[in-house]
């Protein structure tokens, strides 16, 4: 299952997290980066792969009538389990990191992105036939639909911030993946509304 994919590769990167660090880096450092910085990072790095291979499934597939297209699309409710398990792990790592940083007080920043795992969350526990059911169909595609878009918009945010703070060539190629990713939706989009039209 993909949802035990995640799980197996969200402890290996805690387990890689403790690997890393230099003999000596205090479990919370920021420089070098200590367990609890890498794990934070390196689980918000594999979060992303699974929210865009969930985002991209339904395009690729209309796009793309391929065996490989079918298998990732129907897979897609696994997907994005994957991902809320993968980002769950990732808000223990940032909670934990923000605890021990010295001088960390909740900010407006830190509500806004608490909203996100709220929209995780509603996604999360409504993936599976029973909530299709009780919500409707229309209703739990918007839901869905507007909750994925909120969560896409939350990581270029943050992966635009990193890179204009870092400047790492990895969060310019997250961006632009994100960019790619909503261009090719909207355009399948748009040819679907017009063959629909003809």
């Amino acid at each position: 299952m993909v949802w035990m994919f995640s799980v197996l590769c969200s402890l290996a990167i805690m387990g890689i997290s403790g690997i890393v660090p230099l003999d000596g880096t205090p479990l919370a450092s920021d420089e070098p980066p200590g367990f609890l910085l890498l794990w934070t990072r390196y689980s918000a790095h594999l979060a992303f792969f699974f929210l865009l291979a969930a985002f991209l499934a339904s395009t690729a597939r209309r796009r793309w009538r391929h065996p490989a297209t079918r298998v990732l699309m129907s897979y897609r409710r696994q997907l994005g389990l994957g991902f809320a398990t993968a980002h769950a792990f990732h808000l223990a790592a940032l909670t934990l990191f923000l605890l021990n940083l010295e001088g960390f007080s909740a900010t407006a920043s830190l509500a806004v992105a608490a909203f996100g795992y709220v929209v995780t969350t509603a996604l999360a526990v409504t993936s599976n036939n029973w909530s299709v059911r009780r919500l409707g169909v229309n209703q739990w595609r918007l839901l869905h639909t507007t909750g994925i878009n909120i969560l896409m918009l939350y990581f270029f945010v943050a992966f635009g911030a990193a890179f204009i703070q870092k400047g790492d060539t990895v969060y310019a190629v997250y961006v632009f993946a994100i960019i790619g990713a909503v261009v090719a939706k909207v355009s399948a989009r748009e040819t679907r509304l017009q063959r629909a039209t003809e």
